[in-house]
């Protein structure tokens, strides 16, 4: 047997179902695209933090970040 990723284990140990609306929707492609940009964003974002040299800006970056990326996913 394949070993499951930490998602479907949880989902097995709590016998979630399967055809629930959000877990069929982070299985599309569009997600696994949405996710993939949202991953270049943070690099994007790290590399911003980086050269802002200021702890201040890092915490806005990030926050803003976060948002988009939470928002960037949602199911339309």
């Amino acid at each position: 047997m394949a070993k499951l990723d930490l998602i479907n284990r949880i989902r097995r140990f709590y016998k979630l179902p399967e055809n629930h609306p959000e877990f069929v929707w982070t299985r599309s492609e569009t997600y696994k695209k949405r996710m993939e940009q949202v991953k270049n964003g943070w690099i994007i974002a790290g590399l911003l933090m980086l050269a802002s040299g200021s702890t201040s800006m890092v915490v806005v970056i990030a926050a803003f970040s976060g948002f988009l990326s939470l928002a960037f996913l949602e199911k339309n």
